[in-house]
């Protein structure tokens, strides 16, 4: 009789932990972390007197951004979040006289996340997410073809479902990694006297090369 009221208890308390940090009342404040790096190396023959030439090219992403959300009820919450992006691709010099291909963006979006958790600190969370972006996208030459500079404006107005894996080291502090991400982009942009346009963008990443971490503490409730 003392066994089965000890499972009992150990199963209570056990159910009451696997969603003390996403019960309904609690709030979260965090912080977006993304970064990527990739280098690329190789040597490019002349057709022309079989020379060779060694090349090297790179690229980088950053992002951060603060985030807040509610919850609304047990597992689900809702929440805002604005970020800051940069990319930055750098070209051989082969590469058609284009060195170096620059993107900043500011945006901020709001979404609605429904967790399932596995035992009391693992699991996963998915939702619907909408936001706005601003973007300046430049492209630089060499010096003998900078002509074709050009430095874009461009506004973005995205949706999207994204799933995420969640971990919780302790009561207060949640780790989450993105696992995949849907998502449509409408844009228009301006590249002033170099012409204008807009574009339809759907796209679908699964556990991609960029790592994208959310960290974040866990306060209010009970």
């Amino acid at each position: 009789m003392k066994k089965t009221i000890f499972l009992i208890a150990a199963f209570v308390f056990a159910a009451v932990i696997s969603h003390a940090q996403t019960e309904k009342g609690n709030q979260t404040l965090g912080v977006d972390l993304g970064f990527g790096y990739t280098k690329n190396n190789g040597i490019t023959i002349s057709p022309i007197d079989n020379s060779g030439t060694s090349t090297s090219s790179k690229y980088t992403y950053f992002n951060i951004g603060p985030s807040y959300s509610y919850f609304i009820a047990d597992k689900l919450d809702i929440g805002a979040q604005i970020s800051y992006q940069c990319n930055n691709y750098n070209y051989p010099a082969t590469a058609g006289g284009l060195e170096k291909q620059s993107s900043y963006t500011y945006g901020g979006n709001v979404f609605i996340r429904k967790y399932i958790m596995f035992k009391d600190k693992l699991g996963l969370r998915a939702g619907a997410y909408a936001g706005y972006s601003r973007a300046d996208n430049k492209l630089t030459y060499n010096d003998l073809t900078s002509a074709y500079d050009q430095d874009t404006k461009q506004n973005g107005y995205d949706a999207g479902l994204r799933l995420d894996l969640v971990y919780y080291p302790s009561k207060h502090l949640g780790v989450a990694a993105s696992f995949a991400n849907l998502s449509y982009q409408h844009a228009k942009s301006d590249s002033g006297n170099q012409g204008s346009g807009s574009s339809d963008n759907l796209n679908f990443s699964f556990i991609n090369n960029n790592l994208s971490l959310s960290l974040f503490y866990v306060f209010g409730g009970k």
